[in-house]
């Protein structure tokens, strides 16, 4: 299973397939990447954190951002696995190399790919629209879209041969 497997796979929405993808390729519109194309940007801090001395980045914002720690580690309390390194194509290339059934590893990758679209339109809702979504909307959110995703799988055969894993975070 390739690394574009796990984020192009049918239990992520494809709006989130979306931007985990341009998220992987560094190509989502952070404030550093808008200074590296020569775009004026007012203020580089992170509007998520409001971390003074971080430059909002790809890395910052689903990694290290203190809102997407407290989305994140909520989630693996929900999931009982973690497996979220430094680097989202890092993440996924663990996810990959788990010995565990495709049908895990691509929920599991739902569920970075959906926290990484939330996140960004966290980011986009406070950036333009000035509003604050809490972290906790987010993950209850992010837990009813997979366990809504994976309903519409229960019967299927690869579902069915990790029965144990999707009833535990259905449930």
């Amino acid at each position: 299973m390739e690394v574009a497997e796990l984020v192009w796979n049918s239990v992520s929405l494809p709006r989130q397939r979306f931007i985990m993808w341009l998220a992987m390729q560094n190509k989502l519109l952070t404030k550093d990447r808008l200074l590296s194309m020569n775009i004026q940007v007012d203020d580089m801090n992170c509007c998520l954190c409001q971390a003074a001395v971080l430059v909002e980045t790809n890395t910052h914002l689903f990694v290290e951002c203190e809102y997407a720690v407290k989305v994140r580690d909520a989630l693996v309390q929900w999931s009982k696995i973690s497996v979220l390194a430094r680097d989202l194509k890092i993440t996924l290339e663990l996810i990959k190399l788990k010995h565990w059934r495709r049908f895990k590893k691509q929920v599991i990758a739902a569920v970075l790919g959906a926290m990484v679209y939330h996140i960004w339109k966290a980011r986009n809702w406070k950036q333009f629209k000035k509003v604050q979504i809490q972290h906790t909307e987010i993950v209850s959110t992010i837990i009813r879209e997979i366990v809504e995703r994976i309903e519409m799988y229960k019967y299927t055969k690869k579902a069915n041969r990790c029965r144990n894993f999707w009833q535990k975070l259905c449930n």
